[in-house]
């Protein structure tokens, strides 16, 4: 705008402006009358000292600046102290503006005016540089100051103010029009006003106005002066700016300042270097300046220091302007309101300094879900919030805890709408409260209605303990109609995130909580199509997750984070938290074929069985009807069963159609334990070849499968973990013991013990628990027998045989005096007998179903799938371990061992065990012959003549309901006596009392001690069963077969004299016909020819380690081969529950 160097005119005045400055407008002659009617003159208009703008010399407006300090102008002392207030804030203010200078040396414009203008040829400035010069003022306010070079002061690339040795600065005529200059506290109605009537200022800006302001008078005084009048005038005026100051900071102190470089060129002249020292102070705290704060909770404390909510609302609230309410540092909500970019800066700045900046718009989600009526209630919601998810982002709990949140946030009908209601507590820094409520008014639009929590929302463990350090959060439900997973807010999880991160980027990562998905832990996504599968892998239980829907419309096409909207929290109950006890555990786990089994035993207690308990930790009311939770178990077949388990249970691993990632197989992931709930159920699964059942993972020998074991033990050994925490037990207290089968060969046995170790450091997930030292091994054999001397008090101080049948193996001992004489074990077990004549006799399960409705339903699943005879198999092993099977068949097979089939697999079952009871005959007979064991006789006449057969493992079921009484034992007692040659006189069964539970009970018990067994000394021998022909001789046991030379067997005489004995003493009739065994013969010597092979290169390569070997030294730790009777025991049952021979 051109403005008027002459006197005022009226607001009514008939003066056109002028287009532009520096031109010449030519005016008609009444001209002059107009003008003199426009000016102000005299008593008939009042001439205010601003409006003189002008005098006649072009050093005007430094002489009426001076002048009005001189008479104490009140216009020009506000402007005057406004200028200075430029310099001493400029660090306070730089989003608003930066100050820059130049030096006009008055000489050199004398010397070299300007002489043409550039864009004006007609227009002649040479004389003004004369003119400046000529008619500067005579003298100065101090000394060593002269008018050669003066300084101009800009704001923001525009000149505001003269430096000059009268007044220090005096402000230009016009800056209305310079860029910021309204945004500034001390700016009113055109003119920089004195900062102590400003409205929004904080009292540290007058601590800091006094500091520049003491600075200035201090270096003054000790300059002399030039003109007492004007050095008298400025000092005056600098020092009633000071005492004003000190009367606004209300005590407001700094520990200590500094000076703050500036970009500033003065004349090189007294007073002007002091202008240009500008400070900033520092608290001893080094303290944020805040009153609309939040404290962060305790477990973030050391990582961030709060939060600032900005909202304008808060100043009406609280019965305060906005000037009154600091938001950080010097701004407050009225330096909000002014500027619209400040909220950018001071976000930025809190970063810095360890705050996160909020708004309402970041605090709330931005959709509110209604429940659907059917939702279950959640537990952690109030009354008045358990039809909503809390709607406000993960990040604020970073601020109050869940309980804090749920009291504070209240959702309520208002109309078709919806209120909601937050309470803050904000603090300053200095400690004072206002305690505020924030509201959201959610328009009927922004409500997303018929959600529901999926049952599948669940988090495992429900225990909080110090070294606990895995938790799943588990999340399985339908896009279209549950809310979806988003943020999880777990405190462990966090922590480490914001630990590697910088302060500023730790606000931007709770920023980003707001708005973005973030991932902490991991995030493994199991399935992605409108049905949704997760599982979130974390360090500490989570709080709250924030959840998101997806569009209805979205189809059966998976919907990613950044299109959906958040409707907010949903939380969880606070996990029990453990104390920490000394106490240890050991933990025994039997890997089994079909089930395995585990133990623990605490300090030196007794051995326990250690069920898994039902630790799904959910955000709802499970309810108590059983159909509810029969459905939230269905919900969990995917994850942990949200039951309680019983061991033993299945070994069954279910591979999901995600595939690991990761080197380490880590629980849950890929693969999962298969937790039969329902037999039914678990049939009905069988056909699934995207997430098929694994089963027979003991005896798997392929990389994948072996992979499989360490998943399945990995779990174990995890919830094994679990159930200690739970009883306050610590990891370092923690040792576990792996049964294993002496059928394994070398490789294998090496492969388990290796797959168990790795499984314990994943499943621990402890760098500190020493795996080396705290696994140990033991047979199942031995573990078997200690079960019987301890769990069972058997009486091993004379003849004891044990047997422990299982679904694959049968693993045996002999004992005699307490010692060990021999163990081995073998594949014949109850997956040979009963599973394999009921896939082939499927009718018989029908029979043995009577009318339970659940057998029969699921007889009818296995119709189905009989002509895939893997998961035939499968099939029938899942019935044949349900409960309803076991208690079915015990209570119906003395009805259905009277028919055809009841009978053939009653008979089937004698010929097996009895089989197995005249291998170990042949075994005693051979430890007899080379003295290891005694016999009654002239030498060992105290020596008992008594045997007693302890029969275990799951199998051992069948036998005990075959062999209930003594009169059917009489025929295996008979052809032990027979076999044996009169070596015993008594011969007795004792089964267990608790089957598949007798390994993991002995693994755990000492044979030292209580039971006083001494299993150190032992015979490894191999008795084979049948003769083998190797070169010119012929022998009976492993140690003889000269792995160089030939392996045949030369008839099956062993056989066929046990079939005469089963058909003798048991009166069960086997048929062997002349082509049976001449193929079995042949069956047996090209296993003979593999097992030769496979002892030969054992060998090698054990002699390549240790030097000389022989197969008696490598059988002490490793099965070579299956004893030859035992195969052809096999072969004849698989020929009969095949049908190809007929039992009579």
């Amino acid at each position: 705008m051109v403005k008027k160097v002459l006197p005022p005119l009226k607001e009514q005045n008939d003066i056109a402006n002028i287009a532009a400055s520096g031109q010449w407008k030519s005016e008609d002659p009444t001209f002059l009358e107009r003008l003199a009617k426009g000016l102000k003159m005299g008593s008939e208009d009042v001439v205010l000292a601003s409006d003189i703008v002008s005098v006649p010399d072009v050093w005007a407006r430094v002489l009426i600046v001076r002048n009005g300090l001189l008479d104490n102008d009140p216009s020009h002392v506000r402007e005057w102290r406004g200028i200075l207030s430029l310099l001493a804030l400029s660090p306070y203010y730089k989003h608003i503006y930066k100050l820059s200078s130049d030096i006009v040396n008055l000489k050199d414009v004398k010397s070299n005016p300007f002489t043409i203008s550039d864009t004006s040829p007609n227009i002649n400035f040479a004389h003004i540089g004369n003119i400046l010069y000529d008619v500067k003022p005579p003298d100065t306010m101090a000394q060593g100051q002269d008018w050669d070079a003066i300084g101009v002061l800009n704001f923001n690339k525009k000149a505001i103010a003269i430096v000059n040795p009268y007044t220090m600065v005096a402000a230009a005529r016009d800056y209305t029009s310079i860029n910021n200059i309204s945004k500034l506290p001390w700016y009113e109605d055109g003119y920089l006003i004195d900062p102590c009537n400003a409205r929004d200022m904080r009292n540290e800006q007058y601590v800091i106005l006094s500091k520049y302001l003491d600075n200035l008078i201090s270096n003054i005084q000790n300059l002399g002066s030039a003109n007492n009048e004007i050095f008298n005038a400025i000092m005056g005026q600098l020092q009633e700016f000071k005492t004003s100051c000190d009367a606004k900071h209300a005590g407001a102190t700094f520990s200590s300042y500094h000076l703050t470089p500036q970009n500033l060129s003065f004349p090189a002249q007294p007073v002007y270097d002091k202008l240009a020292e500008i400070f900033q102070g520092a608290s001893t705290e080094q303290q944020a300046k805040f009153d609309c704060g939040l404290e962060v909770r305790s477990e973030f404390s050391d990582q961030i220091k709060g939060a600032i909510f900005s909202d304008f609302r808060i100043a009406q609230a609280s019965g305060k302007t906005l000037s009154d309410i600091r938001i950080w540092q010097n701004y407050s909500l009225n330096s909000l309101r002014q500027d619209q970019n400040l909220a950018k800066i001071l976000k930025n700045e809190c970063e810095r300094e360890g705050y996160v900046y909020l708004t309402p718009e970041n605090i709330f989600t931005e959709k509110l879900v209604l429940f659907a009526p059917d939702n279950k209630q959640l537990k952690e919601h109030s009354k008045e919030g358990e039809q909503y998810a809390y709607p406000v982002t993960s990040a604020m709990l970073m601020f109050m805890d869940p309980k804090a949140l749920s009291t504070n946030c209240i959702v309520s009908p208002d109309g078709d709408n919806y209120k909601v209601n937050f309470y803050l507590e904000l603090k300053s820094d200095s400690g004072k409260t206002i305690n505020y409520t924030l509201e959201k008014i959610y328009k009927a639009k922004d409500v997303v209605k018929n959600r529901t929590v999926p049952l599948g929302f669940s988090v495992w463990p429900d225990i909080k303990f110090e070294n606990l350090n895995q938790y799943y959060f588990f999340y399985d439900g339908n896009a279209q109609v549950n809310l979806l997973p988003k943020n999880i807010f777990a405190v462990k999880n966090l922590r480490n995130k914001l630990n590697d991160l910088s302060v500023p980027e730790r606000i931007k990562f709770v920023d980003s909580m707001i708005n973005s998905h973030q991932i902490i832990g991991d995030e493994i996504l199991l399935q992605q199509t409108a049905a949704v599968t997760e599982l979130r892998v974390l360090e500490s239980s989570p709080e709250a997750i924030l959840c998101n829907v997806a569009s209805q419309q979205g189809g059966r096409a998976f919907v990613d984070h950044n299109k959906r909207v958040d409707v907010g929290l949903i939380l969880f109950p606070d996990p029990q938290q453990v104390q920490e006890t000394s106490n240890q555990w050991s933990i025994g786990v039997d890997f089994g074929t079909t089930n395995t089994c585990v133990y623990f035993k605490e300090n030196k207690d007794a051995p326990k069985e250690l069920n898994f308990k039902n630790r799904i930790n959910l955000p709802y009311e499970p309810g108590i009807d059983e159909e509810e939770k029969e459905e939230i178990m269905q919900a969990h077949k995917e994850f942990v069963p949200s039951r309680l388990v019983n061991v033993p249970f299945m070994t069954i691993l279910r591979e999901r159609s995600y595939k690991e990632t990761t080197s380490t197989n880590l629980p849950f992931r890929g693969n999962f334990i298969y937790y039969v709930d329902q037999v039914l159920y678990a049939i009905e699964d069988l056909p699934d070849d995207r997430r098929p059942l694994k089963f027979n993972l003991k005896w798997d020998a392929s990389e994948q499968s072996r992979t499989k074991v360490q998943y399945f033990i990995s779990q174990v050994v995890l919830q094994a973990c679990v159930e200690a925490a739970s009883n306050g037990i610590k990891k370092e207290n923690l040792t576990f013991n792996f049964s294993y089968p002496e059928a394994y060969d070398y490789n294998h046995a090496i492969a388990f013990k290796r797959q168990a170790r790795i499984a314990l450091e994943v499943g621990l997930k402890d760098k500190d628990f020493n795996v080396q030292e705290k696994t140990n091994f033991r047979t199942e054999s031995i573990s078997s027998a200690l079960y019987f001397a301890e769990g069972q008090k058997t009486a091993f101080t004379e003849n004891v045989v044990t047997i422990d049948i299982g679904g694959g193996t049968s693993d045996i001992s002999i004992w005699q005096d307490l010692n060990l004489i021999w163990r081995n074990s073998f594949r014949l077990a109850g997956k040979d007998v009963l599973i394999d004549y009921l896939c082939n006799n499927l009718t018989l399960i029908k029979e043995i179903s009577g009318n339970d409705e659940l057998l029969l339903r699921s007889y009818g699943d296995l119709q189905q799938i009989r002509t895939d005879r893997t998961k035939l198999n499968n099939g029938v092993e899942l019935l044949v371990n349900s409960p309803q099977f076991g208690k079915a068949f015990k209570d119906r097979f003395h009805i259905i061992s009277g028919k055809e089939k009841g009978k053939e697999l009653k008979n089937l079952s004698e010929l097996a065990l009895s089989g197995i009871l005249y291998y170990l005959c042949q075994v005693i007979n051979h430890l007899v012959k080379q003295d290891q064991f005694k016999k009654n006789d002239k030498k060992n006449k105290n020596v008992s003549k008594s045997l007693k057969i302890c029969l275990g493992g799951k199998a051992s079921t069948l036998y005990k309901i075959v062999f209930e009484d003594e009169d059917a034992q009489e025929g295996l007692s008979k052809i032990v006596e027979k076999v044996t040659k009169g070596i015993f006189s008594s011969i007795s069964i004792e089964f267990t009392q608790a089957p598949k539970h007798e390994v993991s009970y002995g693994l755990l018990v000492t044979a030292e001690g209580a039971t006083d067994l001494n299993i150190k000394e032992r015979s490894y021998e191999t008795v084979l069963g049948e003769s083998v022909r190797t070169g010119k001789s012929k022998v009976n046991i492993l140690s003889k077969l000269n792995p160089d030379n030939e392996w045949r067997v030369v008839d099956i005489s062993e056989l066929k004299n046990f079939v005469k004995y089963l058909l003798a003493y048991s009166k069960v009739d086997v048929k062997l016909t002349n082509k049976f065994a001449g193929d079995l013969e042949g069956k047996i010597n090209a296993e003979l020819r593999n097992s030769q092979t496979a002892a030969a290169n054992l060998k090698q390569a054990q002699e390549s380690i240790e030097g000389s070997t022989s197969l008696a030294e490598i059988q002490k730790t490793t099965s070579i081969i299956e004893p030859i009777f035992i195969q052809g025991l096999k072969d004849i049952i698989h020929e009969i529950t095949h049908g190809k021979i007929k039992l009579k």
